[in-house]
């Protein structure tokens, strides 16, 4: 996001696309459709795979799969995670602007989104897994339940954040206090929840990625790409209830 003109005049630029926040309403709509769109392709990809036998049906199972990388709702989640990031570095700007000392969490929850878009697109939890079974070994194996090594020190990570914005979220009016806790809360069960369900599912069937395990990454991607709307759904009506005669411009 580039600067934000509070209350000036706006000069006709081909260079600048100009949003005032009530505006992205019906940008949020419309990637609200897509997601519902994605889900029903994922569906339609899964029948043709365990109901019909075909694994492929010229490349379309792969291109919609949730399960799998690099395709079309990948992209869209790390596209999705990036506009989310976008939205907190603004309110982080707005709030600096007006003095208020919130804005550092803004910022961290900005670089939060951020990372997770990169990772979302390059997979970086692998990398943390590796590095996490390096660094501890047997210790980590030793863990109950665990079966995704990345999801330990992640978990630790959260709860360390957790404890820093139990503050900062207790200062938010109740219903952005209230909603923005849900959709976190979504998010984590989805990533690290259901990841560690779907990980002991495959442990005990040796590997096998059956109808069940589908099931479960279906409703892990479902519910992370819906927790990530929800939560943008709240940060638009944050910003169009106290910054609603700013205008975000965008420089291109």
């Amino acid at each position: 996001m580039g600067e934000m003109l509070e209350n000036q005049a706006l000069r006709a630029d081909t260079r600048l696309l100009v949003v005032a926040p009530g505006d992205l309403f019906g940008v949020h709509r419309k990637l609200v459709a897509v997601a519902l769109l994605l889900l029903l392709a994922h569906t339609g990809a899964m029948a043709l795979k365990y109901y019909a036998g075909n694994d492929t049906a010229f490349g379309l199972v792969p291109l919609f799969d949730f399960y799998e990388e690099r395709n079309v709702p990948t992209y869209f989640s790390s596209l999705n995670l990036l506009l989310t990031a976008a939205l907190l570095y603004a309110i982080a700007r707005l709030a600096a602007q007006g003095g208020k000392h919130q804005g550092h969490a803004w910022r961290i929850l900005a670089g939060g989104f951020l990372f997770m878009s990169i990772d979302e697109c390059a997979d970086l939890r692998m990398i943390l897994s590796k590095l996490a079974k390096s660094v501890a070994g047997a210790q980590l194996e030793a863990v109950p339940l665990l079966t995704v090594a990345w999801t330990v020190p992640v978990a630790l990570l959260l709860l360390v954040l957790a404890a820093y914005f139990i503050p900062f979220l207790l200062r938010l009016k109740p219903v952005y206090m209230v909603h923005f806790t849900l959709a976190g809360a979504a998010f984590v069960f989805a990533a690290i929840g259901f990841e560690t369900i779907e990980g002991r599912h495959v442990a005990l069937t040796h590997g096998v990625r059956d109808v069940a395990f589908m099931l479960m990454v279906t409703a892990e991607e479902t519910l992370e790409i819906f927790s990530i709307l929800y939560f943008q759904y709240f940060l638009l009506r944050y910003l169009n209830e106290y910054h609603r005669n700013v205008y975000l411009r965008l420089s291109y």
